[in-house]
């Protein structure tokens, strides 16, 4: 079944502020220090994510950076390489640019639909958005800079730093890629966002972007790139994003999982009868989405919903369906998503220690008048 449902936003670069931001510009918080907000699902309909309303998630305070319209930032480059060098903003500038529509999804989105309950910030569906990035590829950079053969991983510094628990020493948020993946040319550091140049809060004058990979790769605030022979053993590389399940084996937490939700109508409305128009979102790190399914009957048959709208390997892809209740009363209506590899959407999230890829099937409750 189909329907015709408006939609929002284009891989294109908006191009002036009232494009990008609508009327309603506040985050729902979710912490005051650090910042941390989830896009509210007044802007979870529109394919492009507002500036102001793209989620926010930080491990410590905003750094003290200069005014993002000045050029004099630095980015250290050194470690395992034959150039070490201070790379100036206006160097990657001169580097040819490279724009790309990515959804950003938090690894811990979601968390509080895990019982029991974990630690950490407690998010619902608001910590997932998208933005069309521009920057230079970080494989132009790192040719520059000459890597030595036995190169294994590429870590990156942000200016932020603080206590990432009570007792643990002071340190800069670090992060570090495979060698595969900091080479790849859609890994880029980013200094426009959505046409825009990058705000403080999302990492100003240039952070670091990671397609298809969940958010704590994409370093913000970045200002120095190391080349290392040996694997990175840092606190949020090997204790904190790092999934561990309830026997005991753990693995690191890299690309997104194939994941679906239910954008329209919100969540317990009431409705007249009569064909109901459903719309949402689905994605899967570094994959397309293949099909997104919808069930009235708690998962006993599901129909195909009818995907449109701008549909790139990096980027969510939006869906409608055109649902006729049977009957008035109470209905749950359930999603799910299948990728191009073949990854389907697992009708419940698997329970972890730290509450990261939560990616069951999401369900939605109306009713119908």
């Amino acid at each position: 079944m189909s329907c015709t449902c408006s939609r929002a936003g284009s891989p294109e670069i908006a191009k002036s502020n009232q494009e990008t931001r609508p009327k309603i510009r506040t985050l729902k918080p979710v912490d005051e220090d650090p910042m941390i907000g989830e896009t509210p699902p007044s802007a979870l309909n529109s394919w492009l994510t507002p500036n102001p309303l793209f989620y926010i998630r930080n491990h410590f305070p905003f750094p003290s950076v200069f005014d993002p319209s000045e050029s004099t930032w630095e980015i250290a480059v050194d470690g395992a390489i034959s150039n070490p060098h201070e790379l100036r903003f206006d160097d990657l500038l001169n580097l040819p640019r490279r724009t790309l529509a990515v959804t950003m999804e938090c690894a811990g989105n979601n968390r509080r639909d895990l019982e029991p309950t974990v630690p950490g910030n407690q998010f619902d569906t608001g910590a997932v958005s998208t933005a069309v990035w521009t920057g230079a590829s970080l494989a132009d950079v790192l040719r520059t800079a000459d890597l030595e053969p036995e190169s294994v991983e590429i870590l990156f510094e942000g200016a932020d730093s603080g206590e990432p628990e009570p007792g643990k020493e002071i340190q800069s948020y670090l992060r570090s890629l495979p060698i595969e993946i900091a080479r790849h040319p859609d890994t880029i550091i980013a200094y426009e966002m959505n046409g825009e140049p990058l705000t403080v809060e999302h990492g100003a004058p240039v952070r670091l972007v990671v397609p298809g990979w969940y958010g704590m790769a994409s370093v913000k605030w970045l200002q120095r790139i190391t080349v290392l022979t040996k694997p990175f053993k840092g606190y949020f590389q090997t204790y904190k994003y790092v999934v561990r399940y309830q026997n005991g084996n753990e693995r690191p937490v890299r690309e997104m999982q194939v994941k679906s939700f239910i954008s329209s109508p919100r969540h317990k409305s009431i409705l007249k009868g009569g064909a109901i128009c459903l719309s949402g979102f689905a994605w899967s790190g570094r994959s397309e989405i293949d099909q997104v399914e919808l069930s009235a009957d708690g998962g006993h048959s599901w129909e195909s919903a009818d995907l449109l709208g701008p549909s790139t390997r990096y980027s969510w892809q939006q869906w409608n369906y055109s649902w006729g209740p049977a009957k008035r009363g109470h209905h749950t209506i359930i999603s799910r998503a299948r990728d191009t590899r073949g990854n389907v959407q697992p009708m419940r999230s698997v329970w972890n220690e730290l509450g990261y890829e939560v990616n069951g099937a999401t369900s939605l409750c109306l009713d119908v008048l």
